[in-house]
């Protein structure tokens, strides 16, 4: 070996000793963050946005949207344009995901369903029967499936495979508890859902399955989900947050809420208490999620013929309520915001195309009807500090009251006489009472349970009073009783079969309207017994409901024309963001 060789080959092993301690001794590069995205997707303009869910694996996108005047069911890929409605699907709302995600679940039609997405010519699976209104639905990794509803009740649990539900919660009604809802699948242990409470917005809480414990958690509006890792999301007054939770030790843990981001469609009020966020969240914590609308809680008055279509009556955008046609068809009367707490009412005469308020500094009025035989508006108002009945005539405006005493008091409507006023009120130790007043006979209680009755409307031949109720346990329902009898003599019969609310008579009296969610039914009311006919689907639209279900939204003309509300410019956006944990919760610096 020559010298220069040996030079070589000594500077080049040393070069290798003095590299390798270089890269020994230089830090290690920090592990790679995955890259944020915050993504947009619209749907088709002839589809109005209704629910979202994501897979467990966030590569697909489930929404729920009304087309053709039905609610249907529709996926979309992450990484496609496209979306395809799920056949099978009419009527379809709620959507949640199996833990594979080779699953989806979903409401429709009064029954729990689901369906498999990876079997060609599939058909929804039939669970359980689920009447009334459900609360969400969750599917857990033992194939058992956990769902809210109907009404105000506890969770339930059912195998996915079929079977009869068996209750998982109850609620505690002493510690003023209305309802649980919206579960969340957390691990083969924990499950997170809402409790709905009297007086207080919904607060997510944490439940154990193995021993049946509960801890109490945040304030929030509806549910919430728990994402990689251990995280608690959920949204408040628009804004969704984060916030670290303790699965193990709850009791030890006080999570502190990190604000993600702004402009997510919330309330806290509706679903019995549980309040209603339209977010979805996937295990690594993509978050999916319907902006509120743009104009807020503003409205607009239309006219909507039986296949749903709409017109506008005025151009005017209102936070309207609670709109009524006067016997003759000739004005509509219906309440508007006019400050913070506060609505007055107001009258549209149809023929001119005027509107007029006609109350004003006055306490807050909502919810007038017309007499049958007289231009005079019943209404609610709290211009004496108590929430009482008073009456206004037309043109004049003069208005006298208190009809009679009492506090949180609504009035339903006039018997065809004009000699019997139906209404509900709130009582002080349980939910809601009807009573009915006369000049004659005074204050008599017409219905008074311990369950939720409201809603009184006569037919207009004065034989029979609908109403709403959760007698049955299976949800709000629209019932019918004789108006002369003694109603608690008399069986209810029920005319909604699978739920309903916000009855309305159709003025020839043999026909009764309904709705149960988005969708509007019809039904055939006849003979003296009475012949109930089974409800026939009309069409299924996003018109403002009352998000209590007391008061009715709606009414309908001689011609069975509906006159509704509608939010003026339907949100059809549908907003992603991922891998915002990095941000969220920055690493500590070193």
């Amino acid at each position: 070996m020559s010298r220069q060789t040996l030079i070589t080959g000594l500077t080049f092993a040393l070069g290798l000793i003095v590299g390798g301690l270089t890269i020994a001794l230089w830090p290690a590069p920090p592990p790679l963050t995955p890259a944020s995205h915050a993504l947009s997707f619209r749907v088709p303009d002839d589809r109005q946005l209704l629910d979202l869910a994501i897979s467990p694996d966030n590569s697909l996108l489930a929404y729920t949207a009304i087309t053709d005047g039905r609610t249907r069911l529709f996926l979309r890929p992450i990484n496609r344009f496209e979306a395809t409605e799920v056949l099978g699907s009419v009527g379809a709302t709620q959507p949640f995901f199996s833990p594979d995600g080779l699953s989806i679940g979903f409401f429709a039609n009064g029954f729990l369903k689901t369906l498999s997405l990876h079997s060609d010519g599939a058909t929804p699976f039939t669970i359980c029967a689920v009447p009334g209104t459900p609360a969400g639905a969750t599917w857990r990794t033992d194939d058992v499936i956990v769902f809210a509803g109907p009404g105000a009740t506890g969770l339930r649990e059912v195998a996915a495979t079929g079977g009869t539900p068996v209750m998982l919660t109850a609620i505690n009604q002493e510690a003023g508890e209305t309802a649980h809802g919206w579960p969340s699948v957390i691990s083969d242990r924990f499950l997170l859902f809402t409790v709905g409470r009297h007086g207080y917005d919904p607060r997510l809480t944490l439940l154990d399955l193995e021993t049946r414990d509960t801890h109490s958690l945040l304030l929030a509006d509806g549910g919430g989900f728990v994402v990689t890792p251990s995280t608690l999301v959920f949204a408040r007054r628009g804004e969704l947050f984060a916030a670290p939770l303790e699965l193990e030790d709850p009791q030890q843990s006080s999570p502190s809420p990190t604000p993600i981001v702004n402009g997510v469609a919330s309330s806290a009020i509706g679903y019995h208490g549980l309040g209603r966020a339209r977010f979805a969240a996937a295990q690594d914590g993509t978050l999916v999620f319907i902006p509120p609308p743009a104009d807020g809680a503003g409205n607009q008055l239309v006219w909507v013929d039986r296949a749903g279509q709409a017109t506008l009556v005025d151009d005017v955008i209102d936070e309207h309520g609670t709109p009524r046609l006067s016997p003759d068809g000739q004005k509509v009367a219906f309440s508007a915001m006019s400050a913070l707490f506060q609505r007055d009412l107001w009258v549209y005469d149809v023929s001119s195309q005027h509107r007029q308020q006609i109350t004003q500094d006055s306490g807050d009025n909502h919810s007038a009807i017309w007499s049958l035989n007289e231009p005079t508006l019943t209404f609610a108002s709290s211009r004496t500090g108590l929430q009482r009945l008073f009456q206004i005539t037309l043109p004049d405006m003069d208005t006298t009251g208190p009809l009679f005493g009492g506090d949180l008091r609504t009035p339903g409507s006039w018997s065809h006489d004009g000699k019997s006023l139906a209404f509900h009120e709130v009582h002080p130790s349980r939910e809601r009472d009807i009573l009915t007043w006369s000049i004659d006979r005074g204050i008599e209680p017409w219905l008074a349970t311990d369950y939720n009755e409201r809603a009184p409307r006569f037919s207009p031949d004065g034989r029979w009073i609908a109403y709403v109720s959760d007698e049955e346990g299976e949800g709000n329902q629209i019932y019918l009783r004789s108006s002369v009898n003694n109603p608690l003599s008399d069986q209810a019969a029920r005319v909604s079969p699978i739920g309903g609310t916000e009855p309305v008579w159709a003025k020839d009296g043999d026909h009764l309207f309904f709705r149960r969610g988005r969708e509007f039914y019809e039904t055939t009311i006849t003979g003296d017994t009475p012949t109930i006919g089974q409800p026939q689907h009309l069409f299924d639209g996003v018109y403002v409901n009352d998000v209590l279900d007391n008061l009715t939204a709606y009414d309908t003309t001689s011609n069975n024309r509906f006159l509704m509300l509608r939010q003026p410019h339907p949100v059809r956006i549908v907003h992603l963001i991922s891998s915002w944990q990095s941000w969220v919760f920055p690493p500590p610096d070193e």
